[in-house]
């Protein structure tokens, strides 16, 4: 099997699990851009998973930036709406549709015009959703009818199914009616779902679009970007790196109204890192040379845990400051003292504790000062890795792999990865991995974790990135290589959670 990146659908029953609130409220609260004009008709960036034939949406147009008069910082801008359209034809990345009020341009959003909504269920459900749904009407039949069933909750356009979002399974009884995550049996099931053309050094997932999600995937040399669909993704562009290495790549918010790509790089024997934004289709470095490796503890906290750690081939990782963001430059802000043996390349943090995986492959998880798990068996390794000339020859220094943190419930862990060195790698130190396998760490009480290994996550390739999406879904990056180079390659699954 080849070198797979492996999408998780954390999914309960016919779609992921999610708060049916959110997902509805989410469902009619669609948006999208005007990404062409030719007269009286337009191109919009909805496909089949975000649109449907007859469905009307407004056209909107920003204005000026939002300032708050104490703090000085931009809080919104304004937006008016400037004309209506309709969807005529949908096809699987994009629509056409037909302007019925206004001037439309290249760029002007678009909302979903629900304005007749009506629910068919009990009491209940009626009150929860119209705290997050204006107007809605207690009847049987209208534009956007909302029907309760057995399972779950699904809306209706003009009579035609849309959607479904099925209610969350009750989590089963344990002693003494308490619930432990420990006690959960998560089994997962992967399918196929694209392959992608050689290894991937590391991924991570960007919403360079307001209400979309891209896979940007790291190789040696170059980034790829691909839009995230529900059941696809479509490659939308590439960019090829300066020289050096490539050797990580996160987005993160570090400036409060633009997502960049923080892109780790090697040149010579240090680090050489970037920072880049998307401007229209394509990349753009803002800054270049930076000498650390970057990275983003908690994408809930970016402008916080932004911290860079230098490193050299004869000292390894050294010291780890705090770093800001301003005018589109990196400063140094100040100190950040990480525990003993701390590596940047794998840490994340898993609500209050730090997660990490050191040079001796042990994970580690520390809550402040304080170590409250280390593994003795050794986990990480990937394909990224950096090759350090000696003497007598060379040594790949492996970087290891970042997890995740994912939700499954009412309960939250951490995923973070093992793979196993191949004999190969053993005996002939030539990179070579024959599995790798995920692992759950969670929390029994506060600061007492246990780990265990994840049901079906045991693949047959080095996982090389655990990614979880925004509505539930993770994705997980693996590689293989071959004999020879033409044959390492990537691959897309799409893995569902079930609980036993």
């Amino acid at each position: 099997m080849a070198r797979l990146i492996l999408f998780i659908f954390l999914t309960l029953s016919l779609i992921w699990a999610q708060d049916p609130l959110q997902g509805i409220r989410e469902f009619l609260q669609r948006e999208g851009y005007v990404v062409k004009v030719e007269a009286q008709r337009v191109l919009i960036d909805l496909g089949k998973d975000r649109a449907r034939k007859g469905e009307e949406f407004y056209i909107l147009r920003e204005g000026a930036d939002i300032v708050h008069p104490v703090t000085k910082r931009v809080i919104g801008k304004e937006v008016q709406k400037v004309g209506r359209l309709v969807v005529e034809d949908v096809q699987d990345g994009f629509s056409h549709a037909k302007v019925l009020e206004g001037s439309p341009k290249e760029g002007d959003r678009i909302r979903l015009r629900a304005e007749e909504i009506c629910f068919d269920g009990s009491d209940e459900w009626y009150f929860k959703l119209s705290s997050v749904i204006e107007n809605l009407q207690k009847k049987k039949e209208c534009t956007y009818a909302i029907r309760e069933f057995k399972d779950g909750i699904g809306v209706e356009f003009r009579g035609s199914p849309l959607t479904y979002v099925a209610f969350p399974k009750q989590v089963p009884a344990s002693i003494g009616g308490r619930v432990s995550p420990e006690d959960i049996s998560l089994l997962a099931k992967p399918r196929l779902l694209k392959a992608l053309p050689s290894v991937p050094s590391s991924a991570d997932l960007c919403e360079f679009v307001s209400g979309k999600e891209f896979l940007v995937v790291l190789y040696s040399n170059r980034i790829e970007v691909y839009e995230l669909l529900k059941n696809d993704l479509v490659k939308r562009s590439e960019y090829s790196l300066p020289a050096g290495v490539g050797v990580g790549v996160q987005c993160a918010k570090i400036s409060p109204n633009l997502e960049y790509l923080l892109v780790n790089m090697v040149s010579g024997d240090s680090p050489s890192s970037i920072v880049m934004k998307a401007v229209g289709d394509t990349l753009a470095v803002v800054q270049r040379n930076i000498p650390y490796f970057l990275s983003v503890l908690d994408k809930r906290r970016p402008t916080e845990t932004f911290v860079g750690q230098r490193f050299s081939f004869r000292d390894r990782f050294g010291q780890t400051v705090r770093l800001s963001f301003e005018g589109e430059r990196i400063k140094e802000v100040g100190a950040f003292l990480p525990p003993r043996g701390f590596r940047v390349d794998s840490a994340f943090y898993y609500n209050d504790y730090l997660v990490f995986t050191d040079t001796l492959g042990r994970v580690r998880v520390f809550r402040g000062d304080g170590e409250v798990l280390s593994t003795e068996e050794g986990f990480g390794g990937s394909y990224n890795f950096i090759e350090i000339p000696l003497e007598q020859g060379r040594l790949n220094f492996v970087l290891n792999p970042k997890g995740s943190v994912v939700k499954f419930l009412d309960f939250q862990f951490a995923l973070v990865i093992k793979n196993h060195a191949g004999m190969a790698q053993r005996f002939f130190d030539i990179l070579k991995y024959n599995r790798g396998e995920l692992f759950l760490i969670g929390e029994r009480r506060k600061d007492l974790l246990f780990v265990k290994p994840l049901r079906g996550g045991t693949l047959e390739e080095a996982v090389q990135a655990v990614l979880t999406t925004r509505d539930g879904r993770i994705l997980v990056i693996t590689g293989k290589t071959g004999t020879l180079t033409i044959q390492n390659r990537g691959e897309v699954y799409e893995l569902e959670l079930k609980l036993l």
